[in-house]
């Protein structure tokens, strides 16, 4: 075995081993193992990917946008890169950076869904809301079957005080998966709005009548609202590529 093989493979091991780190919480473990990774191997794209999520995770958004910055000068045509950069500015309330970096990650991977409805919040959030409406429209003719897309346009009419809009588009999410308990949720919240009592009190006792349904409420509720949050879409650009990280590996 070369001495670029040794290197290689004990910058994979630490590497393993941060992202073991990263699971049990222990942060600066973490670090310091990607660190001696990126000793081994200063130009270890995984290193440095999984380096600028624990530094997000630890509020330290300047110093992961470095390590994103350092990932795409070594290969600016990766789109987790761009997404988990996006997701950051977007956690910092810099949503005209993040629109800009959700817009490449979209170039480069132009059917992720997630790429898509992360812009599109985004756009939202700095009132670009026709554009913001024209994702939505792309990622339902893309996705047509997909429940989600119309339970965000509901959001997204919901947001604006556009009720009855709203409480169409989660009918319509609730015609692709009737046991949608989000879904079910923000139709009875519309429909307490548009003073439709009785019905909004019909919705309550089937949301009572799905099994699990406390759970998924509270799951629900801690993960976006009809106000949702960034935060949470940021955790969650994280998580998701942890996972996928995972799973390679």
């Amino acid at each position: 075995m070369t001495n670029d093989s040794v290197g290689l493979a004990n910058a994979a091991l630490k590497l393993r081993n941060a992202v073991a780190y990263e699971a049990a919480c222990k942060y600066e473990s973490a670090l310091m193992m990607l660190d001696e990774a990126l000793a081994l191997q200063p130009d270890y794209l995984d290193a440095w990917l999984i380096k600028g999520v624990i530094l997000g995770k630890l509020g330290k958004c300047g110093d992961a946008i470095k390590c994103y910055d350092r990932v795409l000068e070594l290969d600016g045509g990766l789109a987790d890169a761009w997404r988990l950069k996006a997701a950051t500015y977007a956690s910092q309330n810099l949503h005209d950076k993040a629109v800009e970096c959700y817009q490449k990650a979209i170039e480069l991977n132009p059917a992720s869904l997630e790429f898509i409805l992360s812009l599109a919040l985004s756009l939202q959030r700095l009132k670009r809301f026709d554009e913001a409406f024209n994702c939505y429209m792309e990622a339902k003719q893309q996705n047509p079957k997909d429940h989600r897309i119309d339970y965000y346009i509901g959001v997204f009419w919901g947001n604006r005080g556009e009720h009855e809009k709203a409480l169409d588009a989660f009918e319509a999410a609730l015609q692709l998966k009737p046991d949608f308990t989000q879904a079910l949720l923000a139709k009875g919240i519309m429909l307490g709005k548009l003073g439709r009592k009785e019905e909004a009190q019909e919705v309550a006792n089937k949301l009572l009548e799905i099994d699990g349904c406390q759970e998924k409420l509270q799951k629900a509720s801690e993960a976006q609202s009809l106000n949702e949050s960034i935060r949470t879409e940021f955790n969650a650009a994280q998580k998701r590529f942890k996972t996928s990280f995972a799973q390679d590996k």
